[in-house]
Parts: C-alpha cells; sequence; structure tokens
C-alpha cells in the first residue's frame, strides 16, 4: 500500500496547491475572508500532503495493475472530498451540497446547486470552474497512464504515445517513473488551455471571463458562470469560438502529443475524430430543420445566426457539456434522439463521457459478423469498420462496459426516483448525471413544472445528492476498473 500512498499523496499535493489561483482571485477581487480560509486550508493540506509522500520515499515502488487502478480510484475519491472544503468554509454551504458540486467540477458534469452566482465571491466561481479544469486533465491522465496501459475495457493501446506506457525495467522505481510521464500530457493540456484562452481574448472576451470559458470548454465542462445565458453575457464571436473548441476536445486530436507537431496528419488519420464531426454536423443540420419548424428561419438574413446556434448545441450535445447559447435550444430536439447522442458520447480519448464511439463500433462489428454466420456459417468476416480494424480483446471487453452502464444507469433511475419528483424526471437525470451532461436535464424540464414534479438540482434531497455523487463518478471512471477494486475475492486472498 506504500505506493498507493505515495501516489494519492503527491496528486493532493499538486491538488492543494491549485488553490493558488483562485486566492490571487481573491486578493484582486478584494475578498479578505476568502483569501485567508482558502490560504490555510491549501497551506495545511499541502503541508500534510507532502510529509505523506515525503514518508514514503524510501521505499522502492513496484506498480503493479492493482495498484494502479486502485490509486486512480482513490486519487478521484479523495480528491472529490478536498474539492468540497473550500464550498463549506468559504461559503458555508451544507457539506453534502458541496461535495455535489466537487464531484460535479471533476467529472466536468456541470450539475449545480448553487443560486446568485453573479454575486457569489470571484475566487470561489473561479475555483468551481477550475475544478472542471482539473477534472478534464484528470480524465486525460487516467485514459492515458492507467486504463489504455491495461487495456481496460475495451480501450485501444495504438492511440497512447510509447512513453507514456507503464511497462518499467527492474532498476527502477515505479512509482517515480509514473509520475514523470504525467509531464509531457500536462504540457499539452496547459498549452492548448493558452491557446484558447488568448483565441477567446481574441474573439472579445475579456481577461476573466475568457479563463472561465477556457477551463469549461477545453474541459469539456457544463458550468455556466453566469446565473443567464450565455448569449447576454459573451458576443457571437467568442461563442463561435466556444463551440469550435468544444468540437475539437470531444476528439482525441488534442491529446495526441507526439503529432501535434503535424495536426492535419493526425486529423486524416485519426477516424474516430471524422466520425465526431460527422456526428456534430448531423445534429447541427437537425438543429437547423428545427429552427425553420419553429419558424425561427424566416429569411436569409437568420441562417447565420440559426447555423451558429445549432452548431453550438450540437457540439455540446456530442462532447457531453450540455451549454448552449440561450435556453430552449437544445430542447428543439426530442429528447431521446438528444440523450441517446449524449449516451454514446464522442472520441474515446477525448474529455468527453459517454460510452465512446469507438466502443460503438466494435459492438458494430461484433453484430455484423454474428449475423454474417448465421447467413454464411463458414465464411470469415473481417474485423473492420469505417477502415478501423478491431482486434479480439476489444471486441470482446466492450460488451461488459455497456452492460455495466446500463445496470447503473437501472440503479440511479431507482435511487432517484424514490423522492419527489416523476418518473421520467428521475430518468433523464439519472442519465444526465451518468453521461457526465448535467445540463441536458435541465434543458428540458418543463417551464411551469413544480418542484415537486420536476425538481432542479438544487431541490435534491440530501439522499439523492449523494446519490448523484456516486452516479457522477461512476459515470466518468471505467466501470471495469471499479468493480475490478471491489471484487472481495481479490481482498480476502491477499
Amino acid at each position: 500500500m506504500r505506493t498507493v500512498i505515495f501516489l494519492i499523496g503527491f496528486a493532493a499535493a499538486l491538488f492543494f496547491g491549485s488553490l493558488v489561483a483562485p486566492i490571487l482571485i481573491g486578493l484582486a477581487f478584494g475578498e479578505k475572508v476568502a483569501v485567508i480560509r482558502l490560504s490555510v486550508l491549501a497551506s495545511t493540506g499541502a503541508f500534510v500532503s507532502i510529509v505523506t509522500t515525503a514518508a514514503t520515499l524510501g521505499y522502492r515502488h513496484v506498480l503493479t495493475p492493482n495498484r494502479l487502478i486502485l490509486s486512480m480510484v482513490v486519487v478521484w475519491a479523495i480528491v472529490s472530498l478536498i474539492g468540497a472544503t473550500p464550498f463549506v468554509l468559504v461559503l458555508d454551504m451544507e457539506f453534502g451540497r458541496a461535495l455535489f458540486e466537487s464531484v460535479s467540477g471533476l467529472t466536468t458534469t456541470g450539475a449545480s446547486t448553487l443560486v446568485a452566482r453573479e454575486a457569489m465571491p470571484q475566487s470561489m466561481l473561479f475555483w468551481r470552474l477550475q475544478l472542471e479544469w482539473i477534472g478534464g486533465f484528470m480524465t486525460l491522465a487516467s485514459l492515458f497512464l492507467v486504463l489504455s496501459p491495461l487495456a481496460v475495457g475495451g480501450l485501444p493501446r495504438r492511440a497512447m504515445a510509447s512513453e507514456w506506457r507503464a511497462d518499467l525495467s527492474d532498476d527502477r522505481d515505479g512509482g517515480v517513473e509514473h509520475l514523470k510521464r504525467y509531464t509531457p500530457l500536462l504540457a499539452a493540456y496547459v498549452g492548448v488551455s493558452v491557446a484558447v484562452f488568448l483565441a477567446y481574448i481574441a474573439s472579445g472576451a475579456d481577461t476573466l471571463g475568457a479563463a472561465h470559458l477556457t477551463m469549461t470548454s477545453v474541459s469539456t465542462g457544463g458550468f455556466n458562470p453566469n446565473e443567464t445565458e450565455l448569449e447576454s453575457h459573451y458576443g457571437p464571436a467568442t461563442l463561435v469560438v466556444m463551440a469550435f473548441v468544444m468540437a475539437l476536445a470531444a476528439t482525441s486530436v488534442f491529446w495526441q502529443r507526439y503529432d501535434l507537431s503535424n495536426p492535419l496528419r493526425v486529423i486524416w488519420r485519426n477516424r474516430e475524430a471524422w466520425w465526431v464531426g460527422g456526428f456534430i454536423a448531423a445534429l447541427t443540420l437537425l438543429y437547423v430543420l428545427a429552427f425553420r419548424s419553429v419558424g425561427g428561419l424566416r429569411n436569409v438574413q437568420d441562417f447565420g445566426g440559426v447555423l451558429a446556434e445549432s452548431f453550438f448545441a450540437a457540439a455540446s450535445v456530442v462532447a457531453t457539456s450540455g451549454h448552449e447559447m440561450r435556453p430552449g435550444v437544445i430542447a428543439l430536439l426530442p429528447e431521446i434522439l438528444v440523450f441517446s447522442v449524449a449516451f454514446l458520447g464522442a472520441a474515446v480519448f477525448s474529455t468527453a463521457s459517454g460510452l465512446k464511439i469507438h466502443r460503438l463500433g466494435a459492438m458494430l462489428v461484433q453484430s455484423r459478423r454474428e449475423l454474417n454466420l448465421l447467413i454464411y456459417p463458414s465464411s470469415i468476416t473481417p474485423t473492420r469498420i469505417a477502415r478501423a480494424d478491431y482486434d479480439e480483446r476489444s471486441i470482446v471487453e466492450t460488451w461488459p462496459v455497456l452492460i455495466l452502464t446500463l445496470v447503473v444507469l437501472a440503479v440511479g433511475i431507482f435511487l432517484l426516483a424514490g423522492g419527489s419528483g416523476t418518473f421520467e424526471s428521475a430518468m433523464l437525470s439519472a442519465m444526465a448525471l451518468l453521461v457526465n451532461a448535467g445540463p441536458l436535464y435541465e434543458a428540458y424540464i418543463p417551464a411551469a413544472a413544480l418542484p415537486e414534479l420536476w425538481p432542479g438540482y438544487r431541490d435534491f434531497t440530501a439522499f439523492e445528492r449523494y446519490a448523484g455523487c456516486a452516479i457522477m463518478l461512476l459515470g466518468r471512471l471505467e466501470f471495469i476498473a471499479v468493480f475490478a477494486i471491489l471484487n472481495l475475492k481479490y481482498w480476502l486472498s491477499r
């Protein structure tokens, strides 16, 4: 367990250190109480984390798949608890609500119980958005450095750079070597964030607003820092930039560090990115037709604005963000279609959530092969679709992920249906939380609905908030990995 403690302590130290950013924001806006409390929390937490990490440095850490997966899951859980602490200390928020905000931020879900956001301390608003940005990096790190090297849930190994592989020689410290592999990925993540921030500045956004949009769009998060719609705070150019960022973040193009020197090449070879673009284009067309059916497209002059809103909504749904320029755009299409697209999600090595297009391809290949064998029992069917090859392992391991996803969804509906609200509201809220697209649920709440029939996230009971936290974490992490460490047989045999 020393290796697990070492990795957890290091991650906690970095997480406490990230509180420097909201502390600086608090200093800039004269929020003395928030600055003092955040400073005490950051210094105390960083000290304890560093001491914990240092206490394990004298030992040689050996990484095994079980330790790596256990460290990943525990880090997500502990960081979620730490992320709730600033809300409790600064806003005097109930712990259940604070944990809900923290988990929602780190899983980039975007579900929130916060009210009067413009009146909140700017340091805490920044922290809420920073949680999404940190969660986006944690998602990529979990995929590239833990799940893909171990081929968990049918994830493809070929999409990972060779220097990020988990294989180690016997003469090196596994824990230290594993931490070194985060550096290139973090550098790519920060570099992309800086480029996106500059793009927002160039589009006319103010500095703080550009930082807010950068953190939520790069991570494909869904938290709106304003109580009102985005359209009333940002210009059309800024929102178009945001739509393109969400569309690109839904692919794996941003994070293929070893191919960023030639982005056109990686885009051309990344067939999954083409499928993501195709889904966004098709959904954009459907939204344009929906605008036309409700009279929103009266003449040619309206087409530009309608196209921009349609593209924004389509990119937001595929990226499992749930943002919309103004309320009511996403709900122009039936919820069964929108939630189905969000359930599928985007590219497997992206910050978006969902089942992932790669797994859809694997299931289609398997289904086509089985149907073909019914007609031609002796035939040989290639495991390829749209020029993408699938090995036997990817195909076989995809189905358990789908089954566990449906099981968790059913349990989530059962847990949320016990409180206020109808069965339909419980189903949509559980689905939105599971695919980490929280705003999609609120987008379909009827305008005149009472909280007793369609409760918003702020109307959830304490039990529903804790259940929502579990659903969001399971939706972000790979189910196979989570249930693997919950195997009692493994722990009893140790």
